[in-house]
């Protein structure tokens, strides 16, 4: 009995290994389409987080440009020009500005 059991569970056994064989190129097929699935995956997490980098350097300079500008502007305001003046004998000018016209000069043809 136990000859007849052997023999049924190896006859089994074969037909597994018949059948994984005959539908091996459709098997390969499968793991073939599951390396692409995760190579694309790491593909597309490593695009994100590359975003993501430049975002953030983005948001950096774009926050230095603004400190710049604002420190540009704060210098250039008329009190903070005479305290740097102020040591080398500059004195603000206590005429207020004139305007020079020019004469239009006429083409004699």
């Amino acid at each position: 009995m136990a000859s007849f059991q052997d023999k049924k569970a190896t006859l089994f056994r074969l037909k597994w290994v018949e059948w994984i064989f005959v539908n091996l190129p459709f098997v390969c097929y499968l793991a073939l389409l599951g390396v692409i699935y995760i190579s694309n995956a790491h593909a597309s997490e490593k695009a994100v987080r590359k975003i993501e980098a430049l975002k953030q350097e983005v948001r950096d300079t774009k926050w230095r440009a603004m400190n710049l500008k604002q420190e540009v502007m704060h210098g250039s305001i008329q009190s903070q020009i005479e305290s740097k003046v102020e040591g080398s004998g500059l004195l603000p000018s206590t005429t207020p500005p004139y305007k020079i016209v020019a004469e239009k000069v006429k083409k004699v043809i």
